[in-house]
């Protein structure tokens, strides 16, 4: 029905010698999302806080 791009989970991490590049970005960009997610959460609250107390 399909087959798989490689044979084996070692080879997919490997990347035919590019897995250290793709990891890398995969892993900024991973990093990057949840710090802005984390970032946006705090002023979030911090806005419903704000709202809070003024009522």
């Amino acid at each position: 029905m399909f087959s798989f791009a490689f044979n084996s989970f070692e080879e997919a991490i490997y990347m035919n010698g590019h897995g250290i590049y793709v990891w890398i970005v995969f892993s900024i960009v991973i990093s990057c999302l949840a710090a802005f997610f984390i970032s946006y959460k705090n002023k979030i609250q911090k806005i419903k806080k704000k709202l809070n107390e003024s009522n």
